[in-house]
């Protein structure tokens, strides 16, 4: 980390251009540089022409191009006079109020601890779209900023498109399709959350195949499992938890990662979370290194359970235990072709996934996987909803050797009957090619 701290006014956006010449009209400028003085590809906030800490933070009244002029975010220096004006993600003026310029100054000052009263939501509710994107995804990136700041993002629009797929899972009337995409103004608070959400709600009005409003329906709950629960107003997390729990109807197998969804947004907390977690040790405990036997752990969430069994070898053999049931609901996925995820967590890591195939057995669904156990405490996930083998084609194929390496023969026969059914490009198939040629080299 560099000592020098960073110049506490910088471009928000992206793109900036430097004002020329006056406009047509009294007290109006026109944008005529080049986006980033020709550095287009560059971020702006890491030209070095910004790391001088003379620029202050002001508002112009600018226009580009033939477009009409209106009160613009900028910088300028006071040093030679000179002036950028801040661009949004089609190149036109970034638009901002008198009180939004003197907010997002008062914010850079503090910018590891800014301001979230009644009054920065009300200014900050007020700024365009654009400009809370800009400022919270460089808040996100820089800081870890209060959680109270993100309410300021446009909720009211992605509780409409709950509300329409709540009606349409409850077949209770008609639905309209929304006024305003979502897009991606909420990956500041959450990823996976607008987007999946989106594409689903979309899916149920045309009437889409029940695999592809499946796909989208585990898609959306991933992310809901990993969204930052204190960044979401809890009106809006509460309507995201019945969505879970409703979605989980059409598919048996999403019911665990509702539940864990629900214990997260609720507030409070309603007792002990269902999480399928596993803490353990490197080291086996006493009476087991003493004895020579394994120790094994457990833990359980109505039909979905997770075992794990430490051997004095300094290996951990994982079963997960799903409900075999899958179809009960309308659009549950093919239960001979899943594959679930498992996370090992540690604390000076990156969490690590692994997939972990399923197969029939005994009424239920089974995975195995036999690990090395890391050097240090570590934590075993499965909170994640099983996916079709299909919906693993946009993890690298690299990424899925550590899982083929980890499962025993009768596991690998299952992910090479699924390769059968895809194309040899799926990373499937070229994570199977190169394992072979890694065991045969």
């Amino acid at each position: 980390m560099s000592d020098t701290a960073p110049a506490p006014h910088r471009p928000l956006a992206r793109w900036v251009a430097r004002l020329g010449i006056a406009g047509s009209e009294p007290g109006t400028h026109r944008v005529t540089g080049p986006v980033n003085d020709g550095a287009e590809r560059t971020d702006a906030r890491a030209l070095p022409l910004f790391q001088d800490p003379a620029w202050r933070r002001t508002s112009v009244n600018a226009g580009r191009d033939d477009g009409p002029a209106g009160r613009t975010l900028a910088l300028q220096h006071p040093g030679h006079g000179t002036v950028y004006a801040e661009l949004d993600d089609y190149g036109c003026p970034l638009r901002v109020s008198a009180e939004g310029t003197d907010l997002i100054a008062r914010i850079e000052q503090g910018w590891d601890a800014p301001p979230t009263g009644p009054d920065v939501l009300r200014v900050l509710g007020g700024e365009s779209l654009d400009l809370r994107h800009a400022l919270l995804h460089r808040l996100t990136v820089e800081t870890d900023p209060p959680p109270a700041l993100f309410h300021a993002l446009p909720w009211a629009d992605l509780d409409m498109v709950v509300g329409n797929v709540l009606t349409m899972l409850d077949e209770t009337g008609p639905v309209r399709p929304p006024g305003r995409e979502l897009r991606h103004w909420f990956t500041p608070a959450a990823r996976r959350l607008a987007g999946p959400l989106a594409v689903l709600e979309r899916g149920m009005r045309e009437g889409r195949e029940p695999a592809a409003l499946r796909h989208e329906a585990a898609s959306l709950m991933t992310g809901l499992l990993a969204a930052p629960s204190a960044r979401i107003p809890p009106p809006t997390a509460q309507r995201l938890a019945r969505l879970a729990e409703r979605l989980s109807a059409r598919d048996p197998l999403l019911r665990h990662t509702a539940r864990v969804i629900g214990s997260r947004f609720h507030e409070p907390a309603a007792g002990r979370s269902p999480s399928l977690s596993l803490r353990l040790d490197p080291v086996l405990p006493a009476a087991a290194r003493t004895t020579g036997a394994s120790y094994r752990k457990a833990v359980r969430d109505e039909l979905f359970e997770a075992k794990a069994e430490h051997t004095p070898g300094g290996r951990v053999r994982v079963t997960l235990t799903f409900p075999a049931d899958t179809d009960e609901g309308a659009w549950a996925a093919v239960a001979d072709d899943l594959v679930a995820p498992l996370f090992v967590r540690t604390a000076d890591s990156e969490p690590r996934r692994l997939w972990i195939a399923l197969r029939r057995r005994a009424g239920s669904l089974l995975g195995v996987l036999d690990l090395f156990a890391p050097p240090d405490r570590f934590e075993l996930v499965a909170d994640e909803p099983a996916v079709p083998f299909a919906a693993l084609r946009t993890i690298p194929a690299v990424e899925l050797l550590p899982s083929l390496r980890a499962s025993s023969t009768a596991t690998q026969r299952l992910w090479d009957a699924a390769a059968t059914a895809l194309p040899a490009g799926h990373s499937v198939s070229v994570a199977l090619r190169l394992y072979r040629e890694d065991v045969t080299g």
